[in-house]
């Protein structure tokens, strides 16, 4: 039998009921005011341009608004005040009807009596005729049944505005950014742009991430990814007609600078497709080398953005390709990436800020032949002493070939005067530094006439070697980075311990200092061994991935799939790539391996060749809500932007880019990539998130249930 309620549960339960009420009303509020601040908006728009005078063709109010790279502020909980967005407040007083919403019976009820907030209150009064838009909260009580639909809809609007997808920039993103001025402004890559886009098909699973650069949050709320490519529009083009961007300035506010790979290597939907386009392409890679970390390793091209900041040969078909006799994976797997030494501190001329810094350096090579997996490598260490201007100076430098015989040792003079020999660690004294002559310069223009133009120098934390030598190098294998026993990727192990760990040698031991030329040896040694095993070799994190993986699969069969890839698998439906005329070669070949592993499910990657670019943005329209992932490149003619053409190309590429964003759904995520030119080789990144506005949050019927219900 139901237990009777005592007198004061049922004061307490009417107390709820009248509170929820206030709340039902204050939502109702928002709602209005949403409307109306939507409106004002579009009235101003409209006023604004008829001011200006442009006679032109008015812009439609597409309801959304753009990713933005500020961090809301904490708000608290239990406070219900004006905001700026009316969707924190509606978030916090949806926190506090849930919260009311569990309460067990208990306490005096303390605020119990609280009525409509006195900023809310004041606010409908000298808004006028407000009665009739609002809730009387005097004689206002809700039915049980009331009760409980509005804390449903209170809990369900509350989970919606919590799990709305964001991009949120971090340092390096926006140092990027191209309100930056450009001397001080430091691009981010296209594998940035990579990373971002697998953490959108496959979630917080993605062997790559973008966190080096931007906080990709509530990912998996994503409804789908749209990319558009522009190859042949370059920065210079869009910062020369940015006026006539505008549906494209009002849509995206956050733009980014971008290094492009070099126009003979293809074009820029060759290295975006480059992730796994599906699930299941996923899965097989993880069946080939173990997880899909290490086939992101071993598939990836390190010197990509390499050959397009430091000076090439052209490339000559008589190189060795094959492995070179010792290796088990090729060696310029191990080679750091241009997004990698950015992030280790190495000494690189990437334009702006690193530039400016790096000015006074050297070059090893006036220009580098391409890399091979034969390419010879070498081991370098230096020693450095303290100077006067707080700066450890190299005073010490021995090069070791592959067969670890010394090519190169020499002590050097610094150019300001020794404070401190730091003899502990480079075990150079006054009695060592007394007769030496060398000077730096003279190192720069031997070390330059003894390393050939595809070398490959190996060391541990070598960027703090090449900033000694103030020279930059542009293929470089780091111990520190391929060997990692930690399982944290910044948390980096000693040269003495990995050489006692693997090669079971003790260095570092001689209480007169280090011996650079044993460094060095060590260092090539470690990685000759590691090229004779796997790329797992002494990584802990590779290898634990592995692990996982073989542990699963042993375990679940094939219920690897539902937790590597549960979310891929729930979205990544199929995946569309739209392109203007015949596919180029090497995309073929990417899509032909996507269907290979897709065999045993229907078509997953689909291709449409369009003949004219409008067809193309026709062609995505239509198919962009059916696909996780849709890919449209189109190629924008050098002549498009000579003299006046410019003008009208740029006013209508900027009409695709706003038909495209007009199609794409709630919570899906627009990239617009604006690949260089032959001329100019910098490119723009364009990132936006479409979400409704507060003007077409719909309003709750169970809050129109309750007002007709007591009108």
């Amino acid at each position: 039998m139901k237990e009777q309620l005592s007198t004061k549960q049922q004061e307490r339960n009417e107390k709820k009921k009248k509170k929820l009420a206030a709340l039902a009303n204050i939502i109702q509020m928002n709602d209005r005011d949403r409307i109306q601040e939507a409106e004002e908006q579009l009235a101003k728009r409209k006023l604004s341009e008829q001011d200006e005078g442009g006679g032109g063709e008015q812009m439609e109010d597409d309801g959304f608004v753009t990713v933005c790279s500020k961090k809301r502020k904490p708000r608290n909980r239990l406070t219900i005040m004006m905001a700026d967005s009316s969707s924190s407040s509606e978030t916090t007083v949806a926190t506090a009807a849930a919260s009311d919403a569990g309460e067990t019976g208990s306490g005096s009820g303390s605020g119990s009596g609280c009525d409509e907030p006195e900023i809310k209150r004041s606010r409908n009064h000298s808004a006028g005729g407000g009665d009739n838009n609002t809730l009387d909260n005097g004689d206002l009580t809700l039915t049980q049944e009331q009760y409980k639909s509005l804390t449903t809809e209170l809990r369900r609007r509350k989970r919606e505005l919590e799990s709305v997808p964001a991009v949120h920039l971090r340092d390096m993103g926006r140092r990027a950014h191209l309100e930056v001025p450009q001397d001080a402004r430091t691009p981010i890559f296209l594998t940035d742009i990579q990373h971002l886009l697998m953490s959108a098909l496959i979630g917080k699973k993605s062997p790559c991430v973008p966190d080096r650069w931007c906080s990709a949050e509530k990912f998996q709320s994503l409804s789908h990814s749209v990319v558009l490519i522009l190859e042949g529009l370059s920065l210079y083009h869009y910062l020369s007609h940015e006026s006539q961007f505008q549906a494209t300035n009002r849509i995206f506010e956050t733009k980014l600078e971008m290094v492009m790979p070099p126009q003979d290597e293809g074009r820029i939907i060759d290295t975006i497709a480059q992730i796994p386009l599906t699930n299941v392409q996923a899965q097989k890679l993880i069946n080939e080398h173990g997880s899909l970390e290490s086939a992101v390793e071993l598939n990836k091209d390190p010197t990509l953005f390499v050959k397009a900041i430091f000076p090439m040969e052209p490339q000559t078909s008589g190189k060795a390709t094959g492995l070179h006799a010792d290796d088990k994976f090729p060696r310029t797997k191990l080679l750091l990436s241009a997004l990698q030494m950015v992030d280790e501190g190495y000494p690189i001329p990437l334009q702006g800020e690193l530039q400016e810094r790096f000015k006074s350096y050297k070059l090893t090579k006036a220009t580098y032949a391409p890399v091979t997996d034969c390419s010879p490598m070498y081991g370098v260490d230096c020693e450095m002493c303290r100077t006067v201007t707080g700066a450890n100076e190299l005073t010490r430098i021995s090069i070791v070939d592959e067969e670890y015989r010394t090519v190169y040792e020499t002590l050097v003079r610094p150019v300001n005067r020794i404070t401190d020999y730091l003899t502990q660690y480079s075990g150079i004294t006054a009695d060592i530094m007394q007769s030496v002559t060398k000077t730096l310069k003279d190192v720069q223009r031997e070390v330059s006439e003894l390393l050939p133009p595809d070398a490959i120098l190996v060391g541990q934390s070598l960027n703090s070697d090449l900033n000694a030598m103030r020279m930059m190098h542009p293929y470089v294998i780091d111990t520190s980075v391929c060997f990692n026993m930690s399982g944290v990727r910044k948390r980096k192990s000693k040269l003495k311990f990995l050489a006692k760990t693997f090669l079971q040698e003790s260095i570092q031991e001689n209480e007169d200092g280090h011996d650079s030329i044993e460094d060095s040896r060590a260092t090539l040694k470690l990685v000759k061994m590691k090229l004779a095993h796997s790329i797992e070799f002494g990584d802990e994190i590779l290898t634990q991935r592995k692990r996982i993986h073989d542990v699963i699969r042993a375990t679940c069969g094939d219920g690897l799939t539902n937790n590597l890839l549960a979310h891929a698998s729930k979205r990544d439906k199929r995946t569309a790539i739209v392109t203007v005329g015949d596919l180029q070669p090497r995309l073929k070949e990417v899509i032909q391996r996507a269907e290979e592993a897709s065999t045993a499910v229907p078509k997953s990657v689909h291709v449409h060749e369009m003949a004219s670019r409008k067809e193309a943005v026709r062609k995505v329209n239509e198919i962009a809500l059916e696909h996780a992932l849709t890919i449209a490149n189109l190629l924008v003619p050098e002549q498009d932007f000579v003299m006046e053409n410019g003008v009208r190309s740029a006013a209508k590429l900027d009409k695709y880019i706003e038909r495209i964003w007009n199609t794409v759904a709630h919570n899906g995520l627009f990239l617009v990539l604006m690949g260089g030119s032959a001329e100019c080789q910098k490119g723009v990144a364009k990132i936006a998130i479409k979400r409704l506005t507060n003007g077409n949050v719909p309003q709750s019927p169970i809050l129109s249930t309750i007002k007709s219900t007591h009108t």
